[in-house]
């Protein structure tokens, strides 16, 4: 299945994670590039819904038989540069997973900050089309006792030292879902 990785990252974890998901579909990789890249203004756009526009991407999405989408989650929002994404090529994409290094875990999913909700914003800018979203928190790769420590949390990136255990174990479960006959797997986005 021909497969392009898109992915906005803006402290390496999401950008880390799109770069291991393309290595092991042999997929294309692009990264979203938003014409005003400030965190501030970032937050703000992403806290309204709105935003100020992304950069053409050079690979069309409608010219791949799925799209893996891979991106941060802030406050329990979808970041405005994937919204925008979803809102400017959704119509294109013939199939959509979705992906996040987040913060937040298993027991804070259907808080207010917890990803469980942007799942379901992803799967309504999808159009019908979003096949999974997969959540990768970061406390899958910190020690027992930093799993709750926020600044732990917030300081923790991803790389090859700390991706082992069970967020590598997430991982390969991720790749074997998307790899699938979509015909044979059922839609899954919690």
């Amino acid at each position: 299945m021909k497969t392009l990785v898109v992915f906005y990252s803006k402290t390496g974890s999401n950008g880390y994670l799109a770069k291991r998901i393309a290595a092991a579909l042999g997929a294309d990789r692009e990264e979203i590039r938003p014409r005003l890249d400030l965190f501030f203004f970032l937050m703000i756009f992403s806290l309204i819904g709105k935003g100020g526009g992304i950069r053409k991407l050079r690979k069309n999405p409608g010219d791949y038989d799925q799209v893996v989408l891979c991106g941060p989650i802030w406050m329990g929002r979808l970041i405005s540069p994937l919204r925008i994404f979803l809102g400017k090529y959704g119509g294109e994409i013939k199939r959509l997973s979705f992906v996040s290094c987040c913060g937040g875990g298993e027991e804070t999913k259907d808080d207010k900050f917890g990803y469980a909700g942007v799942f379901r914003a992803v799967e309504g800018l999808s159009r019908g089309r979003c096949f999974h979203c997969e959540a990768f928190p970061i406390g899958l790769v910190l020690p027992e006792d930093k799993k709750e420590d926020s600044t732990a949390v917030m300081n923790t990136r991803l790389s090859d030292a700390n991706f082992t255990g069970p967020m590598e174990q997430r991982f390969d479960g991720f790749i074997r879902r998307i790899q699938g006959d979509s015909s044979t797997l059922k839609n899954d986005t919690l």
